[in-house]
């Protein structure tokens, strides 16, 4: 999963429509902007994210960060994905990593054992895909103990990935 900055812009009431796209004019000029949903924009770094800090100050929109983790195009999700991230408009989706723990099993776990324990980590995943001849499991971060928990049932141990 590769790291990514939401800025979630306050958009004031009652303003003409133009107004937003007059904010994505002035962005284009300075901002490599990512992607965008709705009310955020989403940038790869924090020079890009100051310049369009910088561009939000000059409207005087109030903008929250967020961190953002980006899943792979071939990543599976499950139906709790919509509480833990979105599809942006570009067909990206994003996960908020506040509250995501991403892990794998370590190499040394037993294949039939970690086969054992994924059925159990299933019924509380968010998403999961492929790094390398790994796969990576996405859960809620208040189930870390739980995931090391189940690991370790089933004489396997976990890697946290942050």
């Amino acid at each position: 999963m590769e790291s990514k900055i939401g800025l979630m812009m306050d958009l004031p009431d009652g303003k003409i429509p133009g107004f937003y796209a007059q904010i994505v004019k002035a962005l284009a000029g300075k901002v490599e902007l990512f992607d965008r949903d709705k009310e955020m924009l989403i940038v790869s770094n924090e020079e890009q994210q100051r310049a369009a800090l910088d561009v939000m100050a000059h409207f005087n929109i109030e903008t929250s960060i967020m961190e953002l983790r980006l899943l792979a195009e071939e990543a599976g999700l499950t139906d709790l994905f919509s509480d833990y991230g979105f599809t942006s408009r570009a067909e990206h989706n994003y996960l908020y990593d506040k509250i995501v723990i991403p892990f794998r099993f370590t190499a040394n776990s037993p294949a039939a054992e970690v086969d054992q324990a994924v059925l159990q980590v299933e019924e509380h995943l968010i998403a999961q895909y492929k790094e390398g001849d790994h796969d990576v499991y996405v859960v809620d971060r208040q189930l870390e103990e739980l995931m090391h928990g189940i690991a370790k049932a089933y004489r396997c141990s976990i890697e946290i990935l942050r």
